[in-house]
């Protein structure tokens, strides 16, 4: 005699699918209940609104030569390192305060938004207020500039640096080769060789450590500032409803589940 659900410890799969198929009906109108639950929550939630700025980039491939796809992507995630970056983020922050926008540090994740598309880094905001919104992207654009701008600096130094230092070990394995040397390679200029050999590779440290990784060759223009958006997003009412029709359907399973091992 088959044994009842009920006085079972577990149910294989094939009897799963027996008990679902049988009450599909209700799993259908638990999926539209949860899926209307979670669209008028939705609809009483305050919108939200997104004002995007843009970063554009490209590579200077006179000055760098080929590089692979592969080193292009290491480029540009280095990029969107910086508008990221704590710094970046904190300036952010400071300045929005003073502009009378109070943005905490543990709300940036959700607020502030870096999407990379190809070569563009987008600055998304997400806000209740559409003019706080744009006001806000601009205010991050503009640190991150600042920052860019730093970066783009102290790379253009560490890569003088480094050819400078590149020039200056040329010279001293002249001044030991007992070939003819400039006077600035001869071997009483040794020991000052070697004294700016380490003073450079000193400043180098320091320069390529200010320039948080950018590449020498890359360059950077802010071609979208933030537009005050005229709607809000849509993707967070989607998944509202998303959301409100699975917990519908797991609650019908559920609930299939228990009267069918309900004994008799």
């Amino acid at each position: 005699m088959k044994k009842p659900l009920a006085d079972k410890e577990s149910i294989s799969f094939i009897e799963l699918l027996r008990i679902f198929s049988g009450g599909w009906k209700f799993l259908v109108l638990g999926v539209i209940l949860g899926g209307a639950a979670g669209l008028a929550i939705s609809a009483l939630s305050q919108p939200i609104y997104e004002a995007v700025a843009v970063y554009t980039f490209s590579i200077d491939f006179a000055r760098t030569g080929l590089l692979t796809d592969i080193e292009e992507d290491q480029v540009m995630e280095v990029a969107g390192d910086i508008l990221k970056s704590s710094a970046v983020l904190e300036n952010t922050i400071r300045t929005a305060g003073e502009n009378g926008i109070q943005l905490s540090s543990t709300e940036t994740g959700s607020v502030l938004l870096a999407e990379r598309r190809f070569n563009q880094w987008l600055l998304k905001i997400h806000w209740k207020e559409p003019s706080v919104a744009a006001k806000l992207s601009n205010i991050w654009a503009e640190a991150a500039r600042s920052a860019l701008k730093n970066s783009e600096i102290a790379a253009l130094k560490a890569d003088s640096l480094q050819r400078h230092i590149l020039s200056l070990e040329t010279c001293l394995q002249n001044s030991t080769s007992g070939l003819p040397a400039q006077p600035l390679c001869q071997v009483s200029n040794h020991k000052d060789l070697l004294a700016e050999i380490q003073n450079s590779g000193q400043d180098l440290q320091e320069w390529r450590s200010q320039a948080n990784g950018y590449f020498p060759g890359l360059n950077y223009t802010w071609s979208q500032e933030a537009q005050i958006p005229s709607a809000p997003i849509q993707h967070s009412r989607g998944g509202f409803t998303l959301a409100g029709g699975l917990a519908g359907l797991f609650a019908a399973a559920m609930l299939s589940l228990l009267v069918e091992r309900k004994p008799s």
